[in-house]
């Protein structure tokens, strides 16, 4: 619809045509106001608040699960197993020191993972804070359309009761 403006100008609008007008987006932008305040705001601070509390437990259960199958001896069967499949000698008894390094590698994996999170928790807080201001913003709009709204119809109102123009009364 290049070009084409399915909605009549405010100019090219009678003043009685113009109440329903303001008041239907005043009720759209009504709706979209409750969607984002309702909905989309608090998923955004619900998905912050999931990322603060992921960044705090997951390092820790990463770096306690890497500690614990160091300990038992689970991730050097699994770390022989996997050079067995890639047909890499190994050394006999002693903790394999590639070992230490891939439990060192697997820690700092978790570092990074929680330092992705808190930044993930910065993404959606600001997004959340962004869509506060949004949701001000249409609440102001709203409050706007009706004032208008409000003026539109006192105009109307006002219009009707002057004879002057009263097309009936001019006409004779």
């Amino acid at each position: 619809m290049s070009g084409v403006n399915p909605m009549p100008s405010i100019e090219e609008t009678a003043p009685g045509d113009l109440d329903p007008l303001i008041r239907a987006v005043a009720a759209e932008n009504a709706v979209l106001l409750q969607r984002l305040r309702g909905t989309q705001i608090p998923q955004h601070v619900g998905m912050a608040a999931a990322c603060r509390a992921l960044a705090v437990e997951l390092p820790r259960a990463l770096g306690a699960q890497v500690e614990a199958d160091l300990q038992s001896g689970a991730l050097a069967q699994r770390w022989e197993a996997a050079r067995a499949a890639a047909a890499v000698p190994g050394a006999s008894g002693e903790l394999d020191s590639m070992l230490t390094a891939v439990a060192l590698m697997l820690r700092e994996h978790g570092r990074a993972v929680m330092r992705h999170l808190i930044r993930r928790d910065k993404d959606w807080s600001a997004d959340a804070y962004r869509l506060e201001g949004q949701a001000v913003a249409l609440d102001s709009v709203i409050k706007q359309l009706h004032r208008v709204g409000h003026h539109a119809g006192d105009a109307e109102v006002r219009g009707a009761a002057d004879p002057a123009r009263d097309p009936a009364v001019n006409e004779g």
